[in-house]
């Protein structure tokens, strides 16, 4: 999200791996002094050139896909410039297959496909429970490459395991990472809860007859509780654009259908109730201020409490078009499943209501761009099975610039000759780039864990060609108590590195383990996350 600067991304939030590499027996502890390194001064990196773009086209009328069009109907402009379209494909997909029989015998062996199931949950809960147990039974193929993400983070799930195993993981990952993830929400709800209660004795005459003290309580209490509303929508309401652009390039290079399935809980914050106590007691003693000093105070007291309310509307937040354009550039059919929030609140002066809309709509307007399913439901194992059904049904036209150059800018506009219809396409084209740094074969077992990092930038310097990189390794007990916080940045001297890493003072049993790292050279990173037995 704000992973742009060479200390701070590596203790936040990034991408997982997609699959195992080669290892090369190079061994680098996290321990010991940190190595010198001045950072090389010209990059290795290969030019990328772009021969061809690509532009999935959606056209909708009454919401219903057009069919039937073809090259003639279309036109492509390139920054303005009309583009010769040099090859035309009617695409027709669906994740349910066909039945085997009713296709040509050359088409029967299974597609390749790839699923990012994005679980934008609060708390976990049966019916997302029931939702993984119908994927993983009526979906998932032998095959199929399957990457789970939370709150901006991948769930790594091992290939070569048996479904049964994968369901497990895949379950116990999102309850330890919920669990985790929620508790220092909790405790800032709890001391916000505290604070209420000591500002409304004070409002009530229990200890505090000096105005100005109690004003200032009173501007405390509504900067802490912008404090904890920051903190939560920092956490939950504002997904990471630098995560999802980095998603849809390693996306875009593997050669498979794919697809999104994205749960999508609606959140709640405790709001002050219109008619609460405190409220009622605040308003109370800003209505009796009466010298010129005390409406001062009242004032800067009414300003607090008026940017409270204003910041809890988020409009404006999420880029809608950038968005969109994240996920048609790597070519990913979007199915949105709206879940209502199961969460109640007991309390005389709070509530919960429903936030986050516009990040909701962000993503609604993601699933009608890609030819995806959208539906609100509390039962979203039977919304899965209906998305499994549905038709992604679109256009893909190809042109091939003048300018081969990647960095060149590319804003592109298509027109069909349909009056008004509703045309949804690709806006802004981004050259694929080499694929970034990865964690990837990563092992668990007798109280040690050990992985490969790939990928890295390597540059020339005085002492040769080499990268620098960032690692972060942090482990959770199944109380989610931290019993292991160390990084350490790396002086990389070779294309593979490997790191292990052995826990000695640690009892076997089952933790979650969270690797980030971090390339400083190409401002990239990757996190590796899920259950682990040592």
């Amino acid at each position: 999200m704000k992973r742009h600067t060479p200390s701070a991304p590596v203790l936040m939030k990034a991408l997982g791996c997609l699959g195992g590499m080669t290892l090369l027996p190079v061994i680098f502890l996290l321990a010991g002094p940190r190595p010198a390194f001045s950072l090389p001064q010209e990059s290795t990196q290969e030019e990328v050139t772009v021969t061809a773009v690509e532009v999935p086209v959606r056209v909708l009328e009454k919401g219903k896909a057009v069919r039937g069009l073809n090259k003639d109907d279309f036109e492509v402009y390139e920054n303005g410039v009309k583009q010769e379209i040099t090859h035309f494909e009617i695409i027709s997909k669906k994740i349910s297959p066909p039945e085997a029989a009713a296709l040509p015998a050359q088409e029967r062996q299974p597609k390749k496909r790839l699923f990012l199931l994005i679980f934008n949950i609060f708390d976990y809960n049966e019916g997302v429970g029931e939702a993984i147990d119908l994927f993983f039974r009526d979906v998932y193929q032998p095959g199929d490459q399957v990457m789970a993400i939370t709150e901006d983070l991948v769930l790594s799930l091992e290939g070569g395991k048996k479904t049964e195993e994968l369901i497990l993981n895949l379950k116990q990952g999102l309850k330890k990472y919920k669990a985790i993830s929620t508790q220092n929400i909790l405790r800032v709800f709890r001391e916000l809860r505290h604070e209420a209660d000591r500002l409304l004795s004070a409002l009530r005459g229990s200890g505090m007859g000096d105005m100005s003290t109690l004003d200032q309580a009173m501007i405390r209490f509504f900067e802490n509780y912008q404090s904890a509303w920051d903190a939560y929508r920092r956490q939950y309401l504002m997904p990471d654009v630098a995560f999802y652009q980095t998603l849809a390039g390693k996306v875009r290079t593997i050669g498979a259908e794919k697809w999104a399935i994205c749960f999508q809980q609606r959140d709640l914050f405790p709001e002050l109730k219109s008619a609460s106590r405190l409220e009622i007691e605040i308003g109370n003693w800003v209505d009796s201020q009466i010298t010129p000093e005390d409406q001062i105070r009242a004032r800067m007291v009414q300003a607090r409490q008026q940017d409270l309310q204003r910041n809890l509307a988020i409009s404006g937040l999420v880029p809608p078009d950038l968005f969109r354009d994240i996920f048609l550039s790597a070519d990913v059919t979007f199915h949105l499943v709206l879940l209502k929030s199961f969460r109640t609140l007991q309390d005389q002066d709070f509530e919960l209501e429903e936030i986050g809309q516009d990040y909701e709509e962000s993503f609604r307007k993601i699933s009608r761009a890609t030819g995806g399913y959208l539906a609100l439901s509390n039962r979203p194992a039977e919304a899965l099975q209906e998305a499994v059904g549905t038709e992604d049904y679109h256009y893909l036209l190809v042109y091939s610039p003048a300018d081969i150059s990647a960095q060149q800018k590319r804003e592109i506009e298509v027109r069909v000759k349909r009056s008004g219809a509703e045309v949804n396409f690709l806006k802004n084209y981004v050259a694929a780039g080499p694929p970034p740094i990865t964690i990837a074969n990563f092992k668990s077992g007798a109280k040690t864990i050990s992985f490969s990092l790939l990928h890295y930038q390597m540059g020339k310097s005085e002492g040769g060609i080499r990268g620098l990189a960032d690692v972060k390794i942090t482990i959770f007990d199944e109380r989610s108590k931290t019993v292991f916080d160390e990084g350490k940045t790396l002086d990389l001297i070779k294309k593979e590195t490997h790191i292990s890493l052995h826990f000695g003072q640690l009892k076997s049993g089952d933790y979650f383990v969270i690797i980030q790292t971090f390339d400083r050279l190409a401002n990239e990173q990757d996190v590796y996350s899920g259950m682990i037995r040592l």
